[in-house]
């Protein structure tokens, strides 16, 4: 066998060592700066096999060469890397499997792939080629078509990989900014606190929302605000208007069962005798909003030709009143707000792209009160004080057993949901510093009883092992056992709250814990009845 020195050229591209050519064999056509070549390393103690594979890849790679294990090594660390290795398994002194695993263990080099240069119908090599971390095997004798193919196939995932990982880092690197961001305009004050009445929260999304409207506020572009019913999406446009400082009113209009000719009229108004009964001219809502701002609730709502007059109006700034072939310019800032997913309605075809793309300049997402917990005891407070305003009588105070039981229920009807319990609760409530609870207790179990059950889960069944999927399906006695410990977890141990989120009576959850202390003769309960 061969063992001839080999020499690599001091050019920053492969080539090919003179030792192991001969005049059979072209030179290496000079790569081109401006070209990007993958370069490759053989490995193979036969001049034979280097020379026919040179042949095959020297146009399209920039190829050197190693004759034993030895180089090998040593050129797969050298400048520049090669970007995959053939290696032949069967060579003196050190075979291709301890090549391989030299490979493996250097961090400079684990991670070039290497390909397998087997003989016909060494199947066992294959397999332990391929455990060792080899990617591919090529059999002798060389077939320049599978040669080419297996190569490029794996290049091309390298540099996939490569890729992919350089977008993850740059990913990585971005959303880390973005938090640095989010977390500077969290703790950064707020340049006009005093635009945001009504809004109480201090959560950093909504943090970040109201710094966000600071920045937008004087841009003259639409804005759209969506979120669940009940999330404070008119104060948010409220705000947005104070922000904007425009001279002219912030008008409302609900759009919701608005057929087309009933938003014409009230958008852009009619002239006198524009149809039977209209005795008189009229001003909509565009002419009224003159200098300030038109808030357009439940946009989603707006039928396909009311979003095609409406996008009109926004791309021309003009609009036509009713029997008028005169148009008026508008002069206002506009903002719709909606609880539906325009998204999934775009893809239905209910809700033009050009309108929400025109309407979302900036696009302002409210996040559920689900969502941000923390604030369920700021605003709880806030309407105390302000039902005991509006009923003239001192705020009483919530017991810390509510704010606990407020905290545990989703609020589907979200801020104004909790709004509307509060004051129901201070109406009901006769004398005493400290709320009653049984006002709000009663609505909770009512509507855990109404509501949907993905919404008011009180678990998540797939996360135990009674409920995963292809296991045993639970009696109802391991059920309810497991609801009640689940239930009472999250209650603290408080039978009322835990009663509520189970949507049963007080008298209901005490007569099933009586039973199960019965039946564990007081020794695996640890919860009596009546604590």
């Amino acid at each position: 066998m061969a063992t001839n020195a080999m020499v690599f050229p001091d050019s920053p591209h492969f080539g090919f060592p003179a030792s192991i050519k001969n005049s059979s064999m072209p030179q290496n056509t000079p790569l081109n700066p401006k070209e990007v070549r993958f370069r490759l390393l053989i490995v193979d103690d036969e001049r034979l096999h280097l020379n026919m594979l040179n042949d095959m890849l020297k146009d399209h790679y920039a190829i050197k060469a190693a004759m034993n294990g030895l180089q090998a090594l040593e050129r797969a660390v050298a400048d520049p890397q090669p970007d995959l290795i053939l290696l032949d398994v069967r060579m003196p002194d050190m075979d291709g499997f301890e090549v391989l695993a030299g490979l493996k263990q250097d961090v400079r080099t684990r991670g070039i792939p290497v390909i397998f240069l087997t003989a016909l119908d060494a199947e066992e090599d294959e397999i332990r080629g391929l455990e060792g971390g080899a990617v591919d095997y090529i059999t002798k004798p060389f077939s320049p078509t599978i040669v080419h193919a297996r190569i490029k196939n794996h290049l091309l995932l390298q540099q996939s990989l490569r890729e992919t990982h350089t977008a993850q880092l740059q990913a990585q690197s971005l959303q880390q900014q973005v938090g640095a961001l989010n977390r500077s305009l969290e703790s950064a004050p707020l340049r006009h606190p005093e635009a945001f009445t009504g809004l109480f929260s201090n959560h950093p999304t909504m943090r970040t929302i109201f710094h966000y409207m600071e920045a937008i506020a004087d841009t003259g572009e639409p804005v759209l605000i969506t979120g669940e019913t009940g999330v404070g999406k008119e104060l948010i446009a409220q705000g947005l208007h104070r922000l904007g400082q425009r001279k002219g009113p912030l008008v409302s209009v609900n759009l919701a069962g608005l057929d087309d000719t009933t938003f014409s009229d009230t958008l852009f108004g009619h002239e006198k005798g524009a149809f039977t009964g209209a005795h008189q001219m009229r001003k909509g809502f565009v002419s009224q909003a003159e200098g300030g701002t038109l808030f357009l609730d439940e946009i989603g709502d707006l039928d396909p030709a009311s979003q095609v007059k409406l996008l009109r109006m926004i791309q021309e700034k003009l609009y036509y009143p009713l029997g008028s072939d005169l148009p008026k310019k508008m002069n206002l800032s506009l903002i719709a707000a909606t609880n539906r997913d325009v998204q999934a309605m775009m893809n239905e075809g209910r809700f033009r792209q050009d309108l929400f793309f025109r309407i979302s300049v900036h696009h302002i997402k409210v996040p559920p009160l689900r969502l941000r917990i923390e604030d369920i005891h700021l605003l709880t407070h806030h309407f105390l004080e302000e039902a005991g305003i509006a009923m003239g009588r001192p705020a009483p105070q919530p017991p810390p057993q509510l704010l606990q039981l407020l905290q545990l229920y989703p609020f589907p009807g979200n801020v104004r949901e909790l709004r509307a319990m509060i004051f129901d609760a201070v109406a009901r409530h006769h004398s005493g510093p400290v709320l009653s609870m049984k006002s709000i207790q009663a609505t909770i179990e009512e509507r855990r009883g109404t509501v949907g059950a993905d919404s008011l889960s009180v678990m998540d069944a797939q996360s135990h092992p009674l409920f995963r999927i292809g296991s045993r399906l639970p009696t109802l006695e391991e059920a309810e056992t497991f609801l009640v410990a689940e239930a009472l977890r999250q209650a603290q141990n408080n039978q009322g709250i835990a009663a509520s989120l189970l949507g049963i009576s007080r008298t209901a959850l005490n007569r099933r814990l009586s039973r199960r202390w019965r039946q564990q003769g007081n020794h695996e309960s640890n919860i009596a009845p009546h604590s």
